[in-house]
């Protein structure tokens, strides 16, 4: 998830999903992307388990605290973390959940299933060490193993709008027509952001009207290194 992401570490991570501390929206956000989910769809609830109330306090004449309230106090700092925990281990069951459904073969209108397969990344593997402002071409191949025709279908960019210190590229990327058991090979022009840094840019296919088509299947996306100008 750390690698997927190339925002947060590993032990970050680690600290959220074991309730060793509460995270903040950043971290929550990247573990929910890197699980192939909607971060729009858990902020809310991240929020909830924010605002749980905390214990008054008198700066000026705190009252005695015995041994029975400090352990209750403890308690209610371990049940919020705990809480959280769960919260991230519902994104990663949620999203399991939604990824099985049907057998990961959605019906498509008609009966047909509609399913893909990521073959490889043709060019521009992860990690792979861009400079600022480099531009460069990523190329996936993938394939249709359903029973459906793929016309008129593109990758959209998951993050629209994109943050202005993220890679720049259309916000769609088209997919010729594609029968059953065809390999469909889909190319996006990347131009590297302008500071060093880490980009990662997730993409889902959509129809012509912008409808997400095979919802419960992760992203594909490229993750490149940027670095100064040597």
């Amino acid at each position: 998830m750390a690698q997927l992401s190339g925002c947060v570490s590993h032990t970050t991570l680690h600290e959220a999903a074991t309730g060793a501390r509460f995270p903040s929206w950043e971290t929550t956000r990247e573990f929910v992307k890197a699980c192939g989910a909607d971060p729009a769809e858990w902020q809310a609830r991240w929020e909830q388990a924010r605002r749980e109330p905390e214990d008054p306090v008198d700066d000026l004449q705190p009252p005695p605290v015995t041994a029975h309230e400090r352990l209750r106090r403890h308690r209610r700092r371990r049940g919020v973390f705990a809480g959280i925990a769960v919260l991230l281990l519902a994104i990663v069951t949620g999203v399991i959940a939604t990824a099985n459904s049907g057998n990961g073969s959605p019906t498509a209108p008609g009966g047909s299933l509609d399913a893909s397969r990521f073959i490889a990344d043709v060019t521009i593997p992860d990690n792979t060490v861009v400079t600022v402002d480099q531009h460069f071409q990523k190329v996936w191949q993938i394939q249709n193993v359903g029973s459906t025709t793929w016309h008129g279908r593109y990758l959209q960019r998951m993050d629209i709008p994109p943050g202005p210190d993220t890679c720049r590229t259309p916000a769609r990327a088209s997919i010729g027509d594609t029968y059953p058991g065809q390999m469909a090979w889909i190319s996006v022009n990347v131009v590297a952001p302008s500071a060093p840094g880490t980009c990662w840019v997730g993409w889902k296919m959509v129809d012509s009207q912008g409808h997400y088509l095979l919802p419960g299947y992760r992203p594909v996306y490229f993750l490149v290194r940027v670095v100064a100008n040597r």
